[in-house]
C-alpha cells in the first residue's frame, strides 16, 4: 500500500481511538455515577442496577472496538497493515475505507460470522 494511503488510514485510526478513549471514560463514569446508595426504594435500585450493567456493556462494546483499532495502529508501524488475519489476503481499501480497523477481508469475515452463527445456533 502507498504511504499516502498508509498515512491516510493512520490518522483515521487515530481519530477513532481518541473517539472511543473518550466513550468509555463517558461510560464508565456515567456508570459509577450511578452508584446512589442513599437510594432505599426497591424499584430505583433495580433502575440503578440495570443502569450500571447497560453502560458496563456500552463500554465492553466500545473497549473492543479500541482494542482493534489499537491493534491495526500497531499492524501500521508494523508493516502488516491491510492483511486479512486468516487467509493473509489484502483487505480491499473499500473495506479499509468503511472500518480501517478490519481484520479480516470480506470473504473471511463472512464465513466467520456462519461459523459463530451456527456455533450459538
Amino acid at each position: 500500500m502507498r504511504k499516502d494511503r498508509l498515512a491516510y488510514f493512520k490518522k483515521r485510526l487515530l481519530e477513532k481511538q481518541r473517539q472511543l478513549a473518550d466513550e468509555v471514560g463517558r461510560t464508565a463514569l456515567y456508570g459509577k455515577d450511578q452508584e446512589d446508595d442513599s437510594i432505599k426504594d426497591l424499584g430505583d435500585q433495580a433502575n440503578t442496577a440495570y443502569n450500571r450493567e447497560f453502560f458496563f456493556e456500552l463500554g465492553n462494546g466500545d473497549r473492543r472496538l479500541l482494542r482493534d483499532v489499537v491493534s491495526a495502529l500497531q499492524k501500521l508501524e508494523g508493516g502488516g497493515f491491510g492483511a486479512c488475519e486468516r487467509c493473509g489476503e489484502a483487505i480491499s481499501e473499500k473495506r479499509l475505507e468503511a472500518l480501517p480497523f478490519a481484520r479480516y477481508c470480506i470473504d473471511c469475515q463472512r464465513v466467520i460470522e456462519q461459523e459463530e452463527r451456527m456455533a450459538t445456533g
